[in-house]
């Protein structure tokens, strides 16, 4: 989802009623997307959410606006509901903040494509839902940070979306460290320099907080895309593990298979939906990030038992030399002469399925 710049206008503080610019058409934001003229659908009602877009996740509605259109902007008239407390607090916060206050608004993209504006790689917005508008701290129009989402998708617990659009940089296919590339990205990055090192942003959380991204695949701020990064990160969206809204699973698979066909590799195919049975190179791939990211956790149980002057514990202990002695079994595989009593792949995956199991178990 975007968050998007608003112009407020008190119109009759007795009733609660203003007006407010909250789209410029043909204009870059800072999400890379580009409005069309006419994505809005003219006259529609939609709520106005509490504060911060937090109606999603089940506080009142503090009012109601309607969308209007012109040849260069998308205006909204709204009304708090006065008659309620909620209404008529954020009804006089809007009024006294004036100019430092935003909007934003919560939508499902309708129509979109991908391509070139004013020489860069934008998504283009043709037709949007709009759920509601809600004041927030910044909205995400052209020149700002993001500090709100744009909306939630349906069946993910009111979890909002941004995938993060389409761009060329270089791959490489290096080692892939994930806990290290997130060490390294420091605590004081805009959201802008942090969706080019991630796939997708959970745009109901704190977009200055690295938690709130999900998929890194690039080493650093406008470093180059990593192959392994991106073949896990679609393994992620196909095993469920990513925890990727349905409605943004196409978009983030998009953006991580252009890197992947930028670096010669044909990516593999998107599940229809999450789970299900997968091939052996996509099982293989699956476990390779389940592999990273327990290597990642286990890196930061070790560091906080040592901050404390403990050691591993001995059942984790244990599991990790059950695991060492697998992947010393797999290495004693692939270094097997090639012949007919060779284990099948399937036999290779199956036995990576088992040590993944096992972690599971920890």
């Amino acid at each position: 989802m975007d968050t998007k710049t608003l112009r407020v206008e008190i119109k009759d503080e007795s009733q609660g009623l203003v007006k407010a610019v909250f789209s410029t058409f043909n204009a870059i934001d800072s999400d890379r997307d580009v409005t069309r003229p006419g994505a809005f659908t003219d006259g529609v009602e939609v709520p106005i959410s509490a504060y911060g877009h937090t109606s999603w996740s089940g506080v009142l509605p503090v009012g109601k606006a309607t969308i209007r259109q012109t040849a260069k902007q998308a205006i909204l008239e709204g009304r708090f509901f006065m008659d309620t407390q909620a209404g008529k607090d954020t009804f006089l916060t809007v009024k006294e903040l004036g100019e430092l206050g935003q909007w934003s608004y919560g939508y499902d993209p309708v129509e979109y494509s991908y391509g070139e504006f004013d020489g860069q790689h934008v998504r283009f917005l043709d037709a949007v839902k709009v759920h509601e508008v809600s004041p927030v701290l910044v909205g995400a129009g052209v020149g700002t940070r993001t500090l709100a989402a744009k909306s939630a998708v349906p069946g993910t617990g009111g979890k909002a979306g941004r995938p993060v659009a389409p761009h060329e940089c270089e791959t490489t296919s290096r080692s892939w460290d994930g806990a290290k590339t997130l060490a390294a990205l420091g605590d004081d990055l805009r959201p802008s320099e942090l969706r080019t090192v991630f796939a997708w942003q959970d745009a109901g959380a704190d977009p200055e907080l690295k938690s709130s991204y999900q998929l890194a695949h690039h080493h650093g701020v406008g470093g180059p895309a990593n192959v392994r990064a991106c073949l896990m990160g679609i393994a992620r969206l196909n095993d469920g593990k990513a925890a990727i809204p349905d409605a943004d699973r196409k978009a983030v698979y998009d953006h991580l298979a252009a890197h992947l066909r930028d670096a010669d590799i044909e990516p593999p195919e998107l599940k229809e939906a999450p789970g299900g049975s997968l091939k052996y190179a996509e099982e293989g791939h699956a476990v390779m990030a389940a592999v990273s990211a327990f290597v990642d956790r286990t890196a930061e149980v070790v560091a906080l038992r040592a901050a404390k002057g403990r050691g591993m514990a001995p059942r984790s202990a244990e599991l990790l030399e059950w695991l060492d002695a697998d992947l010393k079994r797999l290495q004693a595989l692939l270094s097997m002469p090639t012949g007919p009593e060779d284990p099948s792949d399937s036999d290779i995956a199956s036995l990576f399925a088992r040590s993944v199991a096992q972690l599971q178990n920890l």
